[in-house]
């Protein structure tokens, strides 16, 4: 799969971004396309998918297959990469990045995501698969420096006053470049389609995690610390 920037993909939404709607890449994964899982977590979660197919087929049971592009928003658990960055740059820790930053991935606010699943149960049709994605690609180090921005505001700080905290290590084995998702039959067949951009849910995201500092600080404490150890150690 090639990666050039400013490729302009064959669907969008009244949510996409007017900055950054543009496509790292000509490939989107579609809900046709054949597993190809380089790790093997990707291969345990593609697994569990032809458990559920295997489930229908052979004992009729009623299913439907969605896969979404990368979450966000409030009550994330804070291994994943917004929630992290947000409570480190409050506290003004070191910000892991894995490589170089130049991972793409598609962002779908968490409650777009929920009623995307409200639809598809209540219209979809059984035995077909759905993808969920956002329209919307960001490199990881693009959507640190908007975190950093959006967080050092919220606080009062400068802005883009903690950029330093940004720390490169070792990228992880088997670490996908990209995942591209394409949800335009959802919302071609469904009519579904996100509801904010990428700007908007950040912003609201963060906002929810400031607020919700006792919260934060209770998940992360004891033996959080040591998973987050050993998994962002040089």
């Amino acid at each position: 799969m090639t990666h050039p920037e400013g490729i302009e993909p064959s669907f969008t939404t009244k949510a996409s971004s007017g900055e950054h709607h543009l496509a790292y890449g000509e490939k989107f994964f579609t809900e046709d396309l054949k597993y190809m899982p380089h790790s093997p977590y990707s291969a345990s979660k593609a697994s569990s998918d032809h458990f559920v197919r295997a489930f229908h087929d052979t004992y009729g049971l009623p299913t439907i297959v969605t896969n979404c592009s990368n979450n966000y928003g409030p009550y994330q658990f804070p291994e994943k990469l917004i929630p992290l960055f947000i409570n480190n740059i409050r506290h003004r820790k070191p910000l892991p990045v894995y490589g170089k930053g130049e991972n793409v991935r598609d962002w779908l606010y968490v409650e777009d995501h929920a009623r995307a699943i409200d639809v598809i149960f209540h219209e979809g049709k059984i035995a077909d698969t759905y993808n969920i994605g956002g329209f919307n690609e960001w490199k990881n180090i693009d959507i640190i420096k908007v975190v950093i921005r959006t967080v050092d505001r919220l606080l009062g700080r400068k802005e883009g006053e903690d950029i330093d905290l940004i720390t490169y290590v070792t990228d992880r084995a088997g670490h996908d470049l990209r995942y591209a998702i394409d949800s335009s039959k959802l919302q071609k067949e469904l009519g579904w389609e996100p509801s904010l951009q990428f700007e908007e849910g950040i912003e609201k995201t963060v906002k929810w995690y400031l607020e919700n500092e006792a919260w934060m600080d209770n998940i992360t404490s004891g033996e959080y610390e040591k998973y987050y150890e050993s998994q962002y150690k040089d």
